[in-house]
């Protein structure tokens, strides 16, 4: 899944949402239009709904870090 700008006009596919859509969820597993439109205003609440469950993890950094002694 890849997340982008929407470059149609096309209105946000939350329930009672009927703001124009500003990202849209490219799933490419669909043979048909599996993408899925959403505005800021929804995109930031799921943003934050989701937060809640997956909490993200640390990046191991490449190189060790050297001793005081070294």
């Amino acid at each position: 899944m890849i997340v982008e700008k929407a470059k149609v006009k096309v209105k946000c596919d939350a329930s009672g949402c009927n703001n124009p859509c500003d990202y849209v969820i490219v799933n490419k597993k669909f043979i048909f239009d599996g993408n899925i439109y959403l505005c800021a205003n929804c995109a930031n609440e799921l943003y934050h709904e989701l937060g809640k469950f997956m909490i993200p993890k640390a990046v191991k950094p490449i190189f060790k870090k050297r001793g005081k002694d070294e």
